[in-house]
């Protein structure tokens, strides 16, 4: 595969760490005008999961790129040294995918991504994912993020120790396919994962997920309080020192032991206080809600109860794989090998395999249970009053961006004091978040301003003001 970055120079450092460097040539580094302003200004806000670090270093207007790659190695040796099962095969695209497909969240373009083995790092196993991101306005490379893709599929593949040729088949059928998409392999490989999984001895898959426990990469949001300013914590202290020092002179006039019991008592209530204005509450300010990744060990698997007797198994499959290729592959198109090692082709043993899966028990999800008219609707939107008029703006995408620019926006806003790309709602679960785009006139929610590029989850009822514009948030069933 050729470089992706061959249009750029690239060092690796390992002073102060590791670091990969990029420049425009050797000698020459970047402009400000090079970057997509927006972009730049979220990755650096933000912890973004899956994204390696990025620095910027200015000298003499020239910008020189930096990626941390500290404790982090590169795709390839990595796999050299820990050969893939098609368990982490899987694994690995699924994470790949899921950064691809988290992009958008963060006003990010799936195109700028480097999908080369030789940019992708892998922390402690391959469930932990690292990607490069160029967050340059002209394209990295020739090719398409699906040619990548489909390249890095086939390229990694032969880096597979025990590779299932029926299931591998499976994932060439599908990169043929011309409906291929991000949504459909991660379908795909996530179903051939749990059939992996569930084609193993019983008694051995449930002996190595109890005594190998994984640890997994979650995103867990947190509300804390914004920073006190200098003056304020100083304020605090001393009123605590006082109410402190009051505390104890009641019980030096009364000297009792009584009086020594409340004290005590006082004087937690005091420090207690204290401790909850600076970090837990403080009348009329709203915690800021943060995402962070969290480390969490994975559940040993369930015990599977086999009946080899009677030749019952109890174990549950949603999808075949046939049903997935069936839906995956139109007009009944071959494979072409395209330089891919030829496999063999399916046994008798294999399609009795595949039958006694067929005849298996389909797991509906949760969802499925509940009949369609009993389940409960949520609308979110937002009200305006426009020349005495009540209009609702109803919220549907994940992602929704208000601004006066007719490209990128999904509400025009020509108002007084409204930036290109002023403002954007993100949908949480049920209700949505807003996060400011570093407009030049700010994001006020309930009269206070946010702090750009967070995101603030939002209740029926609140107001949201950008410039002189303001919206009523909406939620209703």
């Amino acid at each position: 595969m050729s470089n992706p970055l061959e249009l750029y120079h690239i060092d690796q450092l390992e002073s102060n760490g590791g670091y990969v460097k990029l420049k425009q040539t050797n000698e020459k580094g970047f402009t400000a005008d090079d970057f997509q302003d927006l972009q730049l200004k979220m990755i650096q806000s933000n912890h973004i999961p899956r994204l390696l670090p990025i620095s910027l270093e200015e000298i003499n207007e020239e910008i020189t790129v930096f990626y941390k790659t500290e404790g982090l190695r590169k795709l390839r040796p990595f796999a050299k040294e820990r050969p893939l099962s098609m368990q982490n095969y899987y694994a690995l695209f699924i994470n790949i995918i899921q950064a691809l497909q988290d992009s958008n969240n963060n006003m990010l373009s799936e195109d700028h991504f480097v999908l080369d083995e030789e940019y992708i790092y892998i922390g402690d196993g391959y469930h932990q994912v690292y990607l490069m991101y160029i967050p340059l306005k002209e394209g990295v490379t020739n090719s398409t993020l699906y040619e990548s893709l489909k390249k890095l599929l086939l390229n990694m593949a032969g880096e597979v120790k025990g590779l299932n040729g029926v299931q591998f088949k499976t994932i060439l059928n599908y990169i043929k396919d011309p409906g291929f998409s991000l949504h459909g392999i991660k379908q795909l490989l996530s179903q051939l994962q749990k059939q992996g999984y569930q084609g193993e001895d019983e008694e051995a898959a449930y002996q190595r997920e109890a005594s190998q426990p994984k640890e997994i990469i979650k995103i867990k949001k947190v509300r804390k309080m914004p920073p006190l300013a200098s003056k304020i914590k100083t304020y605090s202290i001393l009123i605590g020192v006082l109410l402190l020092a009051g505390v104890w002179r009641l019980y030096m006039d009364a000297g009792n032991t009584a009086m020594l019991i409340v004290s005590i008592i006082l004087s937690l209530v005091v420090i207690a206080g204290v401790y909850v204005y600076w970090f837990v509450w403080r009348p009329g300010v709203k915690p800021i809600i943060t995402e962070k990744e969290v480390k969490v060990k994975s559940k040993p698997a369930k015990q599977v109860a086999f009946r080899k007797n009677n030749k019952e198994t109890n174990v549950v499959e949603q999808q075949t794989v046939e049903e997935i290729s069936a839906t995956a592959i139109t007009n009944n198109q071959q494979v072409q090998n395209q330089g891919v090692t030829e496999f063999e082709p399916i046994t008798s043993s294999d399609e009795e395999k595949q039958e006694e899966i067929n005849d298996q028990t389909m797991l509906l999800d949760e969802t499925e249970m509940i009949p369609e008219q009993s389940r409960k609707k949520i609308r979110n939107y937002l009200v305006i009053d426009r020349d005495g008029e009540e209009e609702e703006i109803h919220l549907e995408k994940d992602n929704f961006v208000i601004g006066r620019a007719e490209k990128g926006t999904d509400l025009i806003e020509k108002a007084v004091g409204i930036s290109r790309l002023h403002v954007e709602l993100v949908k949480l679960s049920d209700t949505y978040g807003i996060k400011d785009l570093g407009a030049k006139n700010g994001t006020y929610i309930n009269n206070e301003k946010i702090i750009p590029y967070k995101i603030y989850e939002l209740s029926s009822d609140d107001s949201i003001q950008i410039g002189k514009t303001v919206y009523t948030y909406k939620v209703s069933e």
